[in-house]
């Protein structure tokens, strides 16, 4: 789709994603107050940062610290499209609190792997999935792009994780946030969500999905009204609640009610 759309995708008005498709954009040097993540998917673009120019092609991702003067110019216009993640400054608070500090780092150029990371938040993010699963996959991917940063989890944090998880388990049908879980427990979020995927290689966001999903199951185990269903296991609609359990158990849920 030609030209420049924005994406606000939090309620918190802290994020937001920009795509662009064959369009001269900002050609002129300037810069942002956030955080800007972003990856090129078709053509390539020399990247001016700070008096040093960057060949940027398609398949690559960078990142650009807050403040950072840089312009784009891209190769052919007709061949040019690229996503954009601001993040500002304040969500960031816990995973690097002195961000505006970083700037003379200036540019991070990334390779395949975060180029497949990024694209996958990007359309996280654009999704209408709930907000506290785009705030978890947000940070899990922070915390992968920064994992030089000094974002570890203090000792005494630790034993909070099994607390959490039975905190999930125990509301997993109600809409759960990370602001209210920070509180509750008096633990960072960025270490929450790390402590919690390093002790059950799982987000709590993803965890919560599974135990919504394996709820439905068993409920049809007594009832094959998958729309009914799919409310009471906290879905927002059938067409949700059947994706999801189809990829977990590789069958729509009236295919699994008919063959109990």
């Amino acid at each position: 789709m030609k030209g420049i759309h924005y994406y606000r995708t939090d309620a918190w008005n802290m994020i937001e994603v920009k795509t662009c498709a064959n369009d001269m954009h900002a050609y002129k040097d300037h810069l942002h107050q956030e955080l800007s993540i972003g990856y090129i998917e078709k053509g390539a673009t020399k990247l001016y940062v700070s008096g040093k120019n960057y060949d940027i092609g398609a398949g690559e991702a960078v990142i650009m610290y807050p403040y950072v003067s840089h312009r784009c110019q891209p190769l052919d216009i007709n061949e040019w499209q690229f996503t954009m993640i601001y993040i500002e400054n304040e969500f960031c608070k816990g995973i690097f609190d002195d961000l505006e500090e970083k700037h003379s780092i200036g540019i991070k150029k990334l390779g395949e792997q975060e180029f497949n990371q990024i694209r996958y938040l990007a359309d996280v993010l654009k999704s209408d999935v709930s907000g506290f699963h785009k705030e978890v996959e947000l940070i899990s991917t922070l915390i992968q792009l920064f994992s030089t940063c000094d974002v570890g989890i203090k000792l005494e944090s630790v034993g909070k994780i099994n607390e959490i998880k039975t905190y999930i388990e125990g509301h997993y049908l109600q809409h759960l946030n990370l602001k209210d879980m920070e509180k509750h427990f008096s633990i960072n979020k960025f270490a929450l969500i790390r402590g919690f995927k390093n002790k059950f290689n799982t987000t709590p966001s993803a965890y919560q999905l599974q135990l919504k999903i394996n709820y439905g199951k068993y409920l049809l185990k007594s009832s094959n009204n998958i729309a009914d269903i799919a409310l009471k296991s906290g879905f927002y609609d059938q067409a949700h609640f059947t994706k999801e359990f189809k990829k977990a158990y590789g069958v729509t849920p009236l295919q699994y009610y008919k063959s109990l």
